[in-house]
């Protein structure tokens, strides 16, 4: 994979300042430019038979020559990484690498470059601390020892070794530590979709996101100011469209709330991880360690067919783009009926925050009653991951589309919600909370609060919470509509849409039933 990557020149061997026998302060770590899996790159390789690897005085100064590079030409940073962590060898002067090493990769954070990591057999210490579970997308070998303490260490810390198990790739992909566990044959073919997809065309300039966010918040006031109520500077709602809004209005105002809810939870409609595949069919999946919630970054699948309100071919993938559209998704939840919990809130951050560095849009699915109120969530911090979760969406600056394809349950599913655009199909609902926990609530019944809440799509409307009612829970239809929107949104000054998000989520609704 590294046959077409030119290496730059190696630093000279660090200085044995602890004077430790025979050390001969060789490095691990060496860098280098060009194309893997058809993406050109800077890439990072640490050499295990060079002092296992170990993160030493020259080594981190290669890592952060090779950020620094790929932040100012712009491309992704690649890290091959295989290491026992720390050169102890060198000591605390070894150890001090590590925050060189953490302001390396916030670099890249702050030029909006990605960063992928391939995590090695070994991979542990202050590598994986610092490195591999901060970078953007993290990919494991298949059978490789991954974890913060080596299990010797381990054993010698602790006086017990720990479980077969621990210490995996596996284990780390199960509680989402890495994003997919590859066999090594297999690796060329993931890093292509995951390069292809964090180096596509992104919605917003993002050679300077940090000072597009400045300016942004900058323009607040002067945006608000030109508006009388914040959301008219911005509509997304072509005034003249062709009766989409219209006509899913007709088609979910047929009924009371009870019946809405029973429509959101019958069997065989459209759910977010389905939304979430029509939306993104091609890319790589990011784990969070709560399967109620799936994360992907990818590329955004053409809208089948005329999207309402908008001309043919001014979706985000119309002739003279150059290149598709990338985009981040997020379904909250990924199958009907599922409970989210602290970890499933933590993968949605991470999202938003990934959508924001690479300026690409930010999808959301909701489908979810709320998050999970057991006493395991609430002891691993649900309520904290909840508003740390919305807090991420609120400030993304990216174009942000949220679609309620099913049920929305209170600040469970507000958190994936509160987005530029707030879309809606026929079969949903969104309210304060769930008909059986208002019910327990008020000491009413569970289909009275539903039919009081205004919790239909078209009330949402009214009430000026969504934008749109879409004509259909068919996938097509969903994504039609998500393009669409992107379309509008993309078109728009990122500072008067961001004041405009500001304004729609700070002040109270504008309407009334």
């Amino acid at each position: 994979m590294l046959a077409g990557v030119t290496p730059s020149p190696r630093s000279d061997p660090a200085p044995n300042r602890l004077r430790w026998p025979d050390y001969a302060g060789a490095q691990a770590v060496w860098w280098g430019v060009g194309p893997v899996a058809g993406v050109d790159c800077v890439v990072a390789v640490w050499e295990f038979d060079v002092y296992g690897g170990s993160f030493g005085e020259v080594d981190a100064a290669a890592f952060a020559a090779a950020a620094e590079h790929a932040a100012a030409t712009r491309r992704p940073l690649l890290s091959f990484l295989r290491s026992g962590g720390t050169r102890l060898q060198e000591g605390v002067a070894g150890l001090v690498g590590l925050p060189r090493a953490t302001l390396a990769a916030a670099g890249l954070d702050e030029a909006g470059v990605a960063h992928v990591a391939v995590v090695d057999h070994p991979t542990t210490g202050g590598v994986w601390v610092t490195i591999a579970s901060r970078a953007d997308l993290r990919c494991a070998v298949a059978g490789a020892t991954v974890g913060f303490a080596g299990p010797r260490v381990v054993a010698a810390v602790t006086g017990v070794p720990p479980d077969a198990d621990s210490h995996t790739a596996e284990a780390a992909w199960r509680a989402g530590l890495v994003d997919a566990v590859v066999e090594p044959g297999d690796m060329d073919a993931w890093l292509a979709a995951a390069l292809v997809a964090a180096t596509a065309v992104p919605a917003v300039d993002a050679a300077a996101p940090a000072a597009h966010r400045d300016d942004a918040r900058a323009s607040h006031a002067d945006a608000d100011a030109g508006s009388s109520d914040g959301r008219a500077a911005t509509d997304i709602r072509a005034a003249g469209d062709s009766g989409a809004a219209r006509e899913g209005s007709r088609a979910a105002d047929g009924g009371l709330g009870w019946a809405q809810v029973l429509a959101a939870r019958a069997a065989g409609r459209t759910g977010g991880g389905v939304a979430l595949d029509a939306m993104a069919a091609h890319g790589v999946e990011m784990a969070g360690g709560d399967p109620a919630v799936r994360a992907r970054l990818g590329l955004l699948a053409p809208a089948p067919g005329p999207a309402p309100g908008v001309p043919n071919g001014a979706g985000p993938d119309a002739p003279g783009r150059s290149g598709a559209q990338g985009v981040v998704g997020v379904a909250v939840a990924a199958e009907p009926g599922g409970a989210p919990g602290p970890a499933g809130y933590r993968l949605l951050a991470r999202a938003a925050r990934l959508a924001g560095k690479l300026g690409l849009p930010l999808i959301l699915f909701v489908d979810t009653p709320g998050a999970d109120p057991s006493p395991r969530a609430e002891a691993g911090g649900v309520a904290a991951a909840i508003g740390a979760a919305m807090e991420a969406v609120l400030r993304c600056p990216s174009p942000t589309v949220s679609v309620v394809v099913g049920e929305g349950g209170s600040g469970g599913a507000l958190a994936a919600a509160c987005a530029d655009a707030v879309l809606m199909t026929p079969d949903s609902y969104l309210t304060a909370l769930s008909p059986e926990g208002a019910a327990a609530t008020l000491r009413i019944p569970a289909e009275r609060t539903a039919d009081l809440g205004g919790l239909r799509p078209t009330d949402l409307l009214r009430l000026g919470f969504a934008d749109e009612v879409l004509p259909s829970t068919d996938p097509a239809a969903i994504v039609r509509g998500v393009a669409a929107t992107l379309a509008r949104l993309t078109a728009l000054d990122q500072g008067v849409r961001l004041s405009t998000r500001r304004t729609k989520w700070s002040t109270a609704l504008p309407g009334q039933l």
